[in-house]
């Protein structure tokens, strides 16, 4: 808090020729800097930083997501046809071939949902949290090929269905890439605002160099913390909640955007200074 001085003198006359008119003078003692524009940030402001700090993290996890889910797509795919092409060679038998797919799309699906986000992979355990046991699958498609449980099916039947088996580990659930797909492009949309809020904050501020570091530091904040809030969500949500899943990831962002955000404000004059420097 700064001191101030009151002082008063007798210099100067009064336009009557009467007493003299004493001259007064309030001096501002302290750190803090007069004669200077001191900005506070509106609420609409701030509400943008924290919409682009929770975008960054959403649009990149959903983007990343997609491209994980395109490569578990094209490796069942390049499994189940090297195993097909070995059963119609004679190599292996089609109880063979579909014991080797089974397990291996299974071993596929988790080794892909373990670079998965954590509300990406929230959403895949809701829709399946586990691969399909042999069991499960030979009831499926005895039903489907022949109406019967597999148990009933003769040996030549029961062959149809361990090929149709291993025919079916090559394909994922349409539904689910579809809404990888629409998830994909809004990342992208999500990156566009991201970027088209931050440039015209570049553009509209005084001091352009600093307005740069400041929306860096609210996106690059924003990931961290929405990073940093994926690996609450397992004790927090437990498996298979996309909901809290994506609100704890979202709500991870928001406060890292905002932390970044009041950081840059308490450190406005350290950047002011920084932005002056001529590095070369």
């Amino acid at each position: 808090m700064s001191d101030v001085r009151y002082s008063s003198t007798k210099s100067g006359s009064s336009t009557t020729g009467a007493l003299p008119i004493p001259d007064h003078k309030i001096e501002y003692l302290g750190s803090y800097q007069v004669n200077q524009k001191h900005e506070l940030d509106s609420p609409l402001v701030k509400s943008l930083d924290a919409l682009k700090a929770v975008a960054a993290r959403f649009s990149t996890d959903v983007i990343s997501d997609a491209s994980v889910r395109v490569s578990y797509q094209s490796n069942i795919g390049r499994m189940a046809l090297a195993v097909l092409e070995k059963v119609n060679a004679g190599e292996m038998t089609a109880k063979e071939g579909m014991e080797f797919a089974s397990e291996m799309r299974n071993k596929i699906m988790m080794e892909h949902r373990a670079v998965t986000s954590a509300q990406g992979l929230a959403a895949a355990e809701a829709y399946k949290k586990t691969g399909k046991t042999q069991a499960e699958l030979f009831d499926k498609y005895s039903n489907e090929l022949f109406g019967k449980k597999f148990e009933t099916l003769s040996a030549k039947d029961k062959s149809k269905v361990y090929y149709a088996i291993v025919e079916s580990s090559s394909r994922s659930s349409k539904d689910f890439n579809t809404k990888i797909r629409k998830l994909k492009v809004m990342g992208r949309v999500g990156w566009i605002v991201t970027a088209t809020l931050a440039a015209h904050a570049i553009a509209t501020a005084e001091n352009k160099k600093k307005e740069a570091i400041k929306q860096g530091g609210i996106i690059g904040g924003g990931m961290i913390g929405g990073a940093g809030a994926g690996l609450l969500v397992s004790p927090i949500c437990g498996p298979g909640a996309p909901f809290c899943a994506t609100a704890v990831v979202l709500v991870g962002g928001l406060v890292g955007g905002f932390a970044a955000s009041s950081a840059a404000d308490y450190y406005d004059d350290e950047l002011e200074e920084f932005t002056k420097w001529e590095i070369k």
